[in-house]
């Protein structure tokens, strides 16, 4: 088994890159153009980056980061994984340069983070896409279906925790579900079976009865996006 956790929402408690664009930047502005579909997902990042670029130099980023809060069942759920020996990845359509140093804060800096990338070239962010893929055209950066195939033998048992509208892809190779929010009202109309949750505390003790009931099984449908996507790829 495998757990996958999304960052913004699920391991952060506010979607971090959301909240640093409306701190230093015209967010609505900016979303106006993503909602009217008049950009893309990375054309977004690449505007709100420039936008923040002035205000919001690294040494003001690495103070603003400070007030930004972790999941309070965060450090639990990483410490009972590590004593079950069940591997953890981070798969997020945000950005390292945020993510790595929350993670590091609460001295989690070695938990391997799938995520885009954006680098301070001494004047500006500059935002890259590693994930981003053209086979699939789902609403993101870089593909998370990626992240969460990435490496994964066929009997690996995929359990993803997520909220957001960017995991509504990953969920559909996922054994089983983590939803709150907008990705458990989308898991519901798409009859994708989830086990709801408001924290990650929810998750573990969740997970804990799933193990001890030995019901850790691979999901059908699952399974065989899984292997589609592997054939498309």
């Amino acid at each position: 088994m495998i757990v996958m956790l999304d960052f913004d929402g699920t391991i952060a408690v506010n979607d971090v890159c959301d909240a640093l664009v409306d701190e230093f930047a015209d967010i609505q502005q900016l979303m106006k153009s993503l909602s009217a579909g008049e950009v893309t997902v990375a054309e977004y990042y690449r505007n709100a980056f420039a936008a923040i670029a002035d205000k919001c130099p690294p040494d003001t980023l690495t103070h603003w980061l400070s007030t930004q809060p972790l999941d309070p069942g965060l450090t639990s759920l990483i410490s009972w994984l590590k004593i079950k020996d069940v591997p953890v990845r981070v798969v997020s359509d945000g950005f390292d340069i945020y993510i790595k140093p929350l993670l590091a804060s609460v001295g989690l800096d070695t938990i391997p983070v799938f995520a885009n990338v954006a680098t301070w070239d001494g004047h500006a962010y500059v935002p890259r896409f590693p994930g981003a893929t053209e086979g699939c055209t789902c609403f993101c950066a870089s593909c998370k279906r990626n992240a969460v195939l990435h490496g994964i033998p066929d009997d690996e048992v995929v359990v993803y925790v997520g909220d957001g509208r960017s995991d509504a892809c990953a969920v559909q190779f996922a054994d089983i579900v983590f939803a709150k929010g907008y990705l458990a009202s989308w898991c519901t109309a798409e009859r994708i079976p989830h086990h709801p949750y408001k924290t990650l505390a929810d998750v573990q003790r969740i997970l804990a009865n799933i193990l001890m009931r030995n019901q850790t099984r691979q999901r059908r449908q699952a399974t065989l996006a899984r292997r589609n996507a592997y054939l498309q790829e």
